[in-house]
């Protein structure tokens, strides 16, 4: 399976702006905000500057070996642009959470809780748009016990995940017209509910199915 040449150039360059900026960082940088968007979570600088990249590292090389441990590995050559554009969307919201990052520890204006909510919003868009793309297999998208085991549910699951998925995004990023706890309770019903949504359809899909064999 090919991996994304854009997440590979994002990772590359996460670690370079790391180098770059590592002088310029405090001791001690902020890489966890609470729900008002004021810093409550520090690590030393190294671990600051070079965890976002690592992390980025290590998503290349799962996206890259899943598909070879899958034994529905064939269905990958069936979805592989949208399997690399899931990889790139990823890549993307990593890199701009790892420079959101940098850019606030060397003392930058940085408005977290405006920015995670619409970089999440947009990352839901995307893999809402390609996800009814998505075919059958036990690593990527949506498996609930009925989608693994019936491919017809699967399809019609991510035909109406995809959907879930784009209003989550645009949900999420109207979230951002309330500020501190609110905005934060908001975000995570939209997230906790979209996904309940999703796996309550599951199910009564697969009872349609169950019920046209019998």
């Amino acid at each position: 399976m090919r991996i994304s040449r854009l997440a590979i150039v994002l990772t590359a360059l996460a670690y370079l702006l790391s180098l770059a900026a590592l002088p310029y960082l405090p001791d001690q940088v902020a890489i966890h905000w609470n729900a008002s968007g004021e810093a409550d979570g520090f690590s030393n600088k190294w671990l600051g500057a070079f965890l976002p990249p690592l992390l980025m590292t290590f998503l290349i090389i799962l996206m890259g070996v899943l598909p070879k441990f899958d034994p529905k590995k064939e269905s990958y050559g069936r979805f592989q642009k949208s399997y690399g554009i899931f990889n790139a969307a990823l890549a993307c919201f990593f890199f701009v959470l790892h420079v959101v990052t940098l850019v606030y520890n060397l003392g930058f204006p940085v408005d977290v809780g405006l920015l995670v909510p619409l970089g999440v919003g947009a990352l839901f868009i995307v893999l809402g748009n390609y996800m009814p793309k998505i075919k059958h297999n036990y690593f990527v998208g949506i498996r609930t016990p009925w989608t693994l085991e019936s491919e017809t549910v699967w399809n019609k699951t991510h035909r109406f995940g995809g959907k879930v998925f784009i209003a989550m995004g645009i949900l999420s990023m109207l979230t951002v017209f309330w500020r501190g706890e609110m905005q934060f309770v908001l975000f995570i019903l939209v997230i906790v509910f979209g996904n309940i949504y999703v796996m309550v359809q599951s199910f009564l899909y697969y009872q349609q199915e169950q019920r046209k064999r019998s």
